[in-house]
């Protein structure tokens, strides 16, 4: 005979609340599972938009790596240093959000303006303001990355979380209150046998 897995009296209105609660686990573990599989596809939109982000920062962060050595040669190393900086007071950083499966999908968007020197160089560099304009355009393609980035973690802890509770639903507490049922509508059937039998064995007396 099916034990029990939980302290409690087969009756029937156990039986009937078992089953009630049966039904709340199995719809949350609907909602959960319906859950992941959203998040999962969400994940892989925004890998494959991670993808082509990176793609596009690296291209710029690459055109501006060729372009250095050339302003080293004609600043040199320590004119690149002491050469006045560029500055982006007209610098500005918008980021939107939008709500999925209770988290919140960023977008951002780096706009550098227009980019003017903090006070004139003694010796005037074409090499120095490509290379500026190229770190400038490198810039601009790291804030939708970044923006993606945290998706992608937020993403991935949300899912594992999720993950998480499906199988301890699936795993643990579906099947032990299947087994709670089985076994109660067991002990509830033998009960009514022996029932059935005490009352013929009372008419036939």
């Amino acid at each position: 005979m099916p034990e029990l897995t939980r302290t409690q009296t087969a009756s029937r209105s156990a039986f009937l609340e078992l089953q009630d609660e049966k039904r709340l686990v199995n719809d949350g573990y609907e909602f959960l599972d319906e859950k992941r599989i959203l998040l999962a596809a969400e994940l892989l939109r925004q890998r494959d938009a991670w993808r082509e982000a990176h793609a596009e920062f690296m291209a710029r962060w690459e055109k501006a790596a060729k372009l250095l050595p050339a302003a080293a040669a004609d600043q040199g190393l320590e004119g690149l240093q002491v050469h006045p900086r560029f500055t982006l007071n007209e610098a500005g950083l918008e980021i939107s959000g939008r709500p999925y499966v209770g988290q919140v999908m960023l977008e951002a968007t780096f706009d550098i303006g227009t980019a003017a020197l903090s006070r004139a160089p003694v010796r005037p560099s074409p090499e120095v303001h490509r290379l500026a304009a190229a770190f400038r355009d490198a810039l601009e393609a790291a804030a939708p990355l970044a923006a993606i980035a945290a998706n992608l973690r937020r993403l991935m802890r949300e899912y594992r979380r999720t993950e998480r509770r499906v199988r301890a639903l699936e795993n643990v507490v579906l099947p032990e209150i299947r087994q709670d049922l089985a076994a109660m509508e067991e002990h509830l059937d033998l009960n009514e046998q022996e029932e059935v039998i005490r009352v013929r064995s009372l008419r036939n007396d």
